[in-house]
């Protein structure tokens, strides 16, 4: 079972902003030895971080965020930036390299004005 969180943000995470988010986490040596790729999935339904033929990452298609009720339905008590327009469900694995995804997420979600919140 992977690891579930959701990204808030005033601005939708994409593949532009997962790439960021990789040159932003991993420092320039560990880019140059590292293979990395973010890639579609899907015709967009989700995008991927792999590293080293492992997924560290998936986040799904973002969407609007819904109304306070059905948010909270959804998601329970959580807080959302404020601001943020668009909801984005990310997966990471529970392996020590989930944890690159994690940080992963959150900077991409700080990067597009919002953050990720970690469900579990």
């Amino acid at each position: 079972m992977p690891r579930s969180s959701v990204a808030f943000t005033r601005e939708p995470i994409d593949i532009a902003a997962l790439a960021e988010a990789v040159s932003t986490v991993l420092t320039p040596e560990e880019l140059a030895a590292t293979p990395i790729e973010v890639r579609p999935l899907d015709d967009g339904a989700a995008a991927q971080v792999v590293m080293l033929d492992r997924v560290v990452l998936t986040v799904l298609r973002p969407r609007l965020v819904p109304a306070p009720a059905e948010l909270a339905r959804v998601y329970g008590a959580v807080d959302v930036a404020s601001g943020a327009r668009w909801a984005g469900d990310c997966f990471t694995t529970w392996e020590p390299e989930g944890v690159i995804g994690v940080r992963l997420i959150e900077a991409a979600a700080a990067a597009r004005g919002g953050a990720a919140v970690h469900l579990g």
